[in-house]
């Protein structure tokens, strides 16, 4: 009774357009004053303090905020020219372009929308102009988005650190090869469009000279994502404070290196993150309690339970873990989607054979799939809205990349070594 009033009411409050936080705290409210929880309300506040009351959490605006800065600071811009300069040659050399792009940038932000955002309002005006098509122009960069999530540092891989238990920075070093992985598939997707199709390529190809001076210009920029990814992975810093370390290296290359950082620029960069950062808290927040109650009820070990005296084994549960994430992740938003569904899952896929880092990255590469995926691909309006462009002419396009991630999603679930060499490397 308690779960069929749990989800009964977050469907019905959601379906009536209640933003998905207040949908999770009403449901959770709903069965404790009901008495099916006999907790009084003083422990529902209690626990909403403590799910946002985490110091990995804090890594979470400040990812934003060097994201931000690195993009109103020029960093994004220079990066793009030394990209164009190595890869505009080749045939469709723009899309690859912005494939590379959005893994640089990704490996800042830890955000796919704001990744999706920034590249795309660059890349598709140039894309388009160069005479790609405007659809192709959108679909590589709603697809390449996703790299924000899956490239460390990652949003959501600390949100799932904290749900779950999971090292946060060993999901971090655990998510490199499934990101350079997919950066390449991409790649190789976009170029293999391109020559099929006969897109426009740059006729100036590189020299030592020009490569040299973008590369001179850019190494400022590039080499952001070194220094905080190898802060963490050394033991020098935590995910918190190497999100620190970002945003005074975009600061200083942003407003000492290349002079563009205005104040108007970071107070835009500030309330972005500001509004960002706010929603995510919210949901972390409101999710402690649910949670809870969906652990006191048995729900995972039924889930399991279940799943044992159906005669599925490892590889099917698995495969059907990877069906259900893949497809709650075309209707739902990343956020709900972790805060619903990994307390259930994540003991499922440990009891199957997966590792917690494994499980980790299904969690993140499915989801991200999902945000690339109509109907209600989170990436696909935002390159539409970049675009102006409908959602049939875009989702056309992403047939590929939807195909290729998911080969990708599937040689991470079974391949255990695409996540678990670098943590066992780094000591994780």
């Amino acid at each position: 009774m308690t779960l069929i009033v749990l989800f009964g009411v977050f469907a019905v409050t959601l379906y009536s357009g209640v933003p998905v936080a207040w949908s999770i705290a009403i449901s959770t409210l709903a069965v404790i004053l009901s008495g099916l929880v006999p907790l009084p309300p003083a422990w529902f506040a209690q626990q909403v303090f403590g799910g946002a009351n985490s110091i990995s959490l804090a890594a979470i605006p400040l990812f934003l905020v060097a994201g931000g800065i690195m993009n109103e600071g020029g960093l994004t811009k220079r990066i793009i020219d030394l990209a164009d300069d190595l890869l505009g040659w080749i045939r469709g050399g723009l899309g690859v372009v912005n494939v590379a792009t959005c893994m640089v940038y990704g490996g800042i932000t830890g955000s796919a929308t704001a990744d999706t955002g920034a590249v795309g309002s660059i890349m598709i005006p140039a894309m388009v102009k160069r005479g790609y098509p405007a659809a192709f122009a959108a679909a590589v960069t709603a697809a390449a988005g996703t790299l924000g999530i899956i490239i460390p540092p990652s949003v959501v891989m600390i949100m799932y650190g904290v749900i779950t238990g999971t090292s946060i920075g060993g999901l971090f070093a655990a998510g490199i090869i499934p990101g350079i992985m997919l950066s390449v598939t991409f790649m190789i997707t976009a170029w293999w469009i391109g020559v099929r199709e006969g897109f426009p390529k740059s006729e100036n190809k590189p020299s030592v000279r020009s490569f040299s001076l973008h590369l001179l210009r850019a190494s400022p920029a590039v080499m952001m994502p070194v220094v905080v990814l190898g802060s963490m992975l050394s033991g020098l810093a935590t995910p918190t404070e190497a999100a620190f370390v970002a945003v005074i290296w975009a600061l200083l290359v942003g407003g000492l290196v290349y002079r563009e950082i205005t104040w108007a620029s970071l107070w835009k960069v500030g309330e972005e993150a500001l509004k960002m950062t706010g929603a995510i808290m919210i949901i972390m927040a409101v999710s402690t309690p649910f949670s809870w109650v969906l652990t006191v009820e048995e729900v995972p070990s039924w889930t399991a339970g279940l799943l044992a005296e159906s005669g599925a084994g490892p590889v099917v549960t698995v495969l059907l873990i990877i069906l259900l994430l893949t497809f709650v992740g075309t209707w739902a938003d990343l956020g709900p989607t972790l805060i619903i569904l990994a307390p259930i899952v994540h003991p499922i896929g440990l009891a199957a054979g997966l590792t917690p880092y494994q499980l980790g990255l299904i969690f993140v590469i499915s989801g991200g799939i999902g945000l690339f995926t109509p109907p209600v691909g989170t990436n696909i309006f935002v390159v539409c809205n970049v675009a102006r462009i409908g959602v049939r002419e875009v989702t056309r396009r992403l047939w590929p990349f939807f195909i290729t991630s998911n080969i990708c999603l599937l040689i991470v679930a079974f391949v255990p070594a695409t996540t678990e060499w670098l943590p066992k490397l780094f000591g994780f």
